[in-house]
């Protein structure tokens, strides 16, 4: 009898997984693949080299997984490495900016989580069974690819943590710069309500308003409006309204 594997490895077109199918029996092993593979190329020419194959069959299964698992590595430490830069310069002005391709690369770890878990679990299937001949001489290589894989998992989720960590970095610098928008608004907004209530008062085309006779009110009304705008601007500065 043999075994049949279905295994799950990255082509050169990203982060799309390509099916490779292996039966493995006692005497021989078979893969099946409907696109080039590095992972396997590697291996068939690493067998190729040898003048005479003594490896078992299970051995060389260790081997194209060990492969197709080691190729997991190079987008998972890019993902990482990127997400550490994006937070380390994470600021007001960049936020926008890097949000959008935040969630991009939260779409690539749930591509490479999809990928990852079920070979994880496959191999755990592999060493707890006992329908692989001759797994118990082999037992340490599979345990080795499995402790990767698990490596694997959690730098992944670790990466997913830290993508919901900028998120919500963003957000929070987002709110803040609307909150000192708001604030800006509502300072103006607030200098300018008795200017304007100043103004609406002696623009009123009544014909009797004694102080529009004066020869100075123009510029008493002009120096009371300034000496209210200052004052507020001047209390609205020790109150740090404008830092």
């Amino acid at each position: 009898g043999y075994n049949f594997l279905v295994l799950h490895a990255f082509g050169e077109d990203g982060l799309e997984p390509h099916e490779i199918d292996l039966f493995i029996s006692d005497r021989f092993i078979v893969s099946f693949h409907f696109s080039h593979n590095n992972a396997i190329e590697r291996v068939w020419k690493t067998l190729g080299e040898k003048k005479r194959i003594k490896n078992s069959p299970l051995h060389v299964a260790h081997t194209i997984i060990d492969q197709i698992v080691d190729d997991y590595f190079a987008p998972v430490y890019y993902i990482e490495d990127h997400l550490n830069a994006i937070d380390d310069n994470l600021t007001g002005e960049t936020a926008g900016s890097v949000l959008e391709e935040v969630f991009d690369i939260r779409a690539d770890l749930s591509k490479l989580r999809r990928t990852i878990i079920p070979m994880r679990d496959l191999l755990y299937r592999i060493l707890n069974s006992t329908r692989f001949y001759g797994i118990s001489d082999h037992e340490i290589y599979f345990k080795d690819i499995h402790d990767h894989l698990l490596k694997l998992t959690e730098m992944i989720e670790a990466s997913r943590e830290l993508t919901a960590d900028i998120r919500d970095s963003y957000f929070s610098l987002n709110s803040h710069h609307m909150n000192n928008i708001m604030k800006t608004l509502t300072v103006f907004s607030t200098i300018f309500m008795p200017l304007t209530f100043i103004a609406g008062v002696y623009g009123m085309n009544f014909t009797h308003m004694p102080e529009l006779g004066g020869q100075y009110s123009y510029f008493i009304c002009l120096l009371l409006m300034a000496l209210i705008g200052g004052g507020m601007m001047a209390w609205f500065y020790k109150k740090g309204w404008f830092k």
